[in-house]
């Protein structure tokens, strides 16, 4: 299934004087002296058709761009921008037009000692990466969408990370409050409908019937949207924020926790809470009847609300049961149960093919500015 860009922010340090890009200057000012302590241009919203934005600042040395540049000057981003070059090429575009220098690949990397106390600073003659999300659409059959998004939501991600389940159903994230990481899934259709006002401001006739076709595309084929966002510490965490030294591939890796979901979840096909541990022999997840029989117990325990000491015992039962798409690690809620534990029936996910008719980048404007 094909990856693509969905937000990107970068930022960029000049070592020469370069024209101040924002709204307003703000002004810091210490009120025992009276002396000015700081100023610095806020952030200017440069608008593109389709009420689409990016938001540009520049200090004087440090050029910043945040936004979505797969959607800037775009009714839609069903299907987006598939390298980082690509999105960094939209952006160039752009601070061309502010008379500000493009942004450029990092060809020298240094760490120096800033003021006593102070941290480490990061010396780069390139840009840098502080936020990216990476994302991709998955079909299902029409009409499973909601059955399919709670049965997600009964899945725990990573080191015990519960989803969160909006309430109108239409959407499951995980990592809600990381300063790290937010990954989610959610009804592209349902997501679409919501922005059709604000998405197809001002547009024309031919561009409102095209959106709509795209909805329409969206509801026939069960779109999923799947989205996994990195955030700064995060990139510095794993190496991958310098841009000129990290490709799209190093990132793939950490793109299969929503896989392995799916995987787990699609790993049994005729399950009933009755015949866990014969699922579990049938599988090879445990060699004895015994071991079968223990973890059963723990799945009934689970089913009747009991408390649970998290113990060593507990997450080795709850390791063998994720195997088999049962998570104890949530509390158990029949409306969230995947339709593999409520139905002897799958939800097969499948990626979705770009329609022939459908608008590539290539015939899209992005210099399309309004302001």
């Amino acid at each position: 299934m094909t990856w693509f860009i969905d937000k990107l922010n970068l930022h960029q340090e000049h070592h020469l004087p370069l024209p101040l890009v924002g709204e307003q200057m703000v002004v810091r000012i210490d009120l025992a002296t009276g002396e000015t302590v700081s100023q610095s241009p806020n952030a200017k919203l440069v608008e593109g058709s389709y009420s689409t934005k990016l938001t540009v600042r520049c200090d004087g040395s440090r050029v910043s761009v945040t936004g979505n540049p797969s959607r800037f000057g775009h009714c839609d981003n069903l299907f987006g921008l598939t390298t980082i070059e690509e999105c960094v090429q939209v952006y160039n575009r752009v601070l061309v037009t502010l008379g500000l220098p493009p942004f450029s690949k990092c060809t020298s990397v240094k760490y120096r000692q800033g003021e006593e106390g102070s941290r480490v600073q990061l010396v780069t003659d390139g840009a840098v990466i502080d936020h990216i999300d990476w994302t991709r659409n998955l079909s299902i059959p029409q009409g499973t969408e909601d059955a399919f998004l709670r049965g997600m939501s009964s899945q725990s991600m990573g080191r015990g990370k519960i989803a969160n389940l909006f309430a109108n159903g239409k959407t499951v994230e995980w990592y809600s409050n990381s300063s790290w990481l937010y990954k989610k899934l959610y009804n592209k259709a349902h997501d679409m409908k919501d922005r059709r006002s604000k998405n197809t401001k001002n547009a024309s006739a031919e561009d409102i019937a095209y959106y709509d076709k795209l909805i329409d595309f969206c509801l026939k084929n069960g779109v999923i949207r799947e989205e996994h966002s990195f955030k700064r510490p995060w990139l510095k965490t794993q190496d991958l924020f310098i841009y000129g030294r990290v490709a799209e591939a190093d990132f793939l890796p950490h793109l299969n926790d929503i896989e392995s979901i799916l995987n787990r979840l699609g790993a049994m096909t005729h399950t009933s809470y009755e015949t866990i541990s014969d699922q579990l022999l049938a599988n090879k997840i445990v060699n004895s009847t015994q071991s079968a029989n223990a973890t059963q117990a723990y799945v009934f325990k689970w089913l009747h609300g009991q408390n649970i000491d998290r113990n060593s015992q507990y997450y080795l039962h709850k390791s063998r049961l994720l195997q088999i798409g049962i998570d104890i690690s949530i509390p158990y809620d029949v409306s969230r149960l995947p339709p593999t534990l409520k139905a002897s029936q799958t939800i097969e996910v499948s990626p979705v093919q770009m329609p022939s008719w459908y608008r590539t980048s290539s015939m899209k404007n992005h210099l399309r500015l309004v302001a």
